[in-house]
């Protein structure tokens, strides 16, 4: 077995390194191989996962969260960006996911996202904090923030623009819904000077549009 795939255990998570050089289908081999391999070791563990090493599309993140899925009984609660106090952010964002994220239909995160960390889920979030500056929050379904998004926001992230964002309240930032993206600021009049309004963020007629949050605005929406 080579060592184009190295995996180090956190409390609360694990690292994944992954060699760059190698072909992609190689380090899949190598990582069930290994997968397999510590599957008992794990049990049934709810874990944040983080990926180093290599430069991972949205589809390949995919296909690794499904390997881990199909290999051993690991819960992925999240994927977590990697900064210099790993330990702490395997930690917070773990415990950050409530009990009732047990469920695909949408998941709860308590706390705020800070600069430099990353959640990413396979399906609708809230998260009852912030979203500070430099934070980022990527999701396949729609996303949910009770407080203030500062930072970066994806929803629908494979592709399903069918999908939203809503804060109570939203500062310039730059917002993506499937594959439309829009840097929101004060001059294309998506915002309500001075006032803390809550806004829906959606795709409408091809173009990213934010809304203050109503009856007629949630009416109007394809869900």
């Amino acid at each position: 077995m080579t060592n184009t795939v190295m995996i180090k255990s956190f409390k609360n998570g694990i690292n994944i390194k992954l060699e760059p050089s190698v072909p992609f289908e190689d380090i899949l081999t190598e990582l069930e191989d290994k997968l397999k391999a510590s599957a008992k070791f794990f049990g049934q563990a709810r874990l944040v996962i983080s990926f180093e090493g290599r430069e991972l599309s949205d589809a390949e993140e995919r296909q690794i969260v499904d390997l881990i899925s199909s290999c051993t009984e690991i819960v992925v609660v999240c994927i977590a960006g990697m900064d210099e106090q790993r330990e702490i952010q395997y930690l917070k964002a773990a415990n950050g996911f409530l009990e009732s994220s047990r469920t695909n239909a949408g998941r709860f995160y308590k706390g705020s996202i800070k600069a430099g960390e990353t959640i990413e889920t396979d399906s609708s979030i809230i998260i009852l904090g912030d979203v500070n500056n430099g934070g980022t929050v990527n999701a396949s379904g729609s996303i949910i923030v009770l407080g203030t998004l500062y930072g970066h926001a994806h929803a629908g992230c494979f592709g399903d623009d069918s999908r939203f964002v809503v804060a109570l309240d939203i500062k310039p930032t730059r917002v993506r819904i499937a594959d439309y993206s829009e840097m929101l600021n004060q001059k294309n009049g998506m915002f309500l000077k001075n006032r803390a309004v809550p806004k829906i963020i959606f795709v409408k007629e091809g173009r990213i549009c934010a809304e203050p949050v109503n009856a007629e605005t949630i009416d109007s929406l394809p869900v």
